[in-house]
């Protein structure tokens, strides 16, 4: 299809990230060629999907770097750009940091023996005293458990187990029904100070850092939005966590600001 000015325009979207600008508002596919291809070959060439320069000739090579998008962003792999495929162009392009972290290394953790990263579970501890939660999950006792992050009630996020090795948060427990590979050996587990009575409110600081490291995480690993469930949704007979008052929509939407 022709980039020309006479070509049906793609609806903008309320995204304000800085690439934004850069992408075509115009449906593009193999064969088209112009300043609008040039652009989009442009994106892809700072997402490491394409190599060379942006020439504005809509070949081959664009179409299957574009279909190497999409494939990671779950989407028809097609090779053409459209509406939806510009959508999660915004949200690539979008920014997304780690915040800060305070190492305080936990010895129970495993290899993951190969296994990817492709869920995110969160958790409350059970106390509101971030000291017995710390000396919890670094305990070498005879129930030894652990999570890869732990976050405050001041917001400071806890780094215990590192992302590459598998933390012991889950237990006897399953993904969509899945056993295997375990669910340890496939997430990522967040735990969060709290008492888990449903009374004891998540502070605002925990809701922003979690705003922040979920949406990393995700993105790091992409990890796909259905799986960053509670610890209830992959143990429902034996767990309740996080507790009813947690304001899951909050994370939601900053996962699905990226994602």
């Amino acid at each position: 299809m022709s980039s020309s000015a006479t070509a049906h325009r793609i609806p903008s979207t309320t995204s304000t990230s800085s690439g934004s600008l850069d992408l075509p508002h115009v449906p593009l596919s193999e064969g088209s060629k112009g300043s609008e291809v040039q652009r989009l070959q442009a994106v892809l060439i700072r997402l490491k999907y394409l190599g060379g320069r942006a020439d504005g000739d809509f070949g081959p090579k664009t179409k299957e770097a574009l279909a190497r998008f999409q494939r990671d962003w779950r989407q028809t792999p097609d090779g053409a750009y459209g509406p939806e495929t510009r959508t999660a162009l915004q949200k690539a392009l979008t920014p997304v940091h780690k915040p800060a972290v305070v190492s305080r290394p936990s010895p129970n953790s495993e290899p993951r023996n190969g296994v990817d990263i492709d869920a995110i579970i969160l958790h409350h501890t059970g106390t509101n005293r971030i000291s017995v939660d710390l000396a919890t999950l670094r305990s070498r006792g005879s129930r030894r458990v652990s999570s890869h992050y732990l976050i405050a009630p001041t917001g400071t996020v806890y780094q215990l187990v590192p992302d590459s090795r598998a933390a012991w948060h889950a237990g006897v427990s399953s993904l969509h029904g899945v056993t295997q590979p375990s669910v340890n050996a496939r997430s990522i587990g967040i735990e969060i100070t709290n008492d888990g009575t449903g009374l004891t409110p998540f502070t605002e600081a925990q809701y922003l850092a979690l705003e922040r490291l979920v949406p990393y995480l995700a993105r790091t690993y992409k990890v796909p939005k259905e799986n960053i469930v509670g610890h209830r949704d992959v143990a429902p007979d034996r767990k309740t966590d996080p507790a009813d008052n947690f304001e899951w929509e909050r994370v939601r939407r900053a996962v699905d600001a990226v994602l």
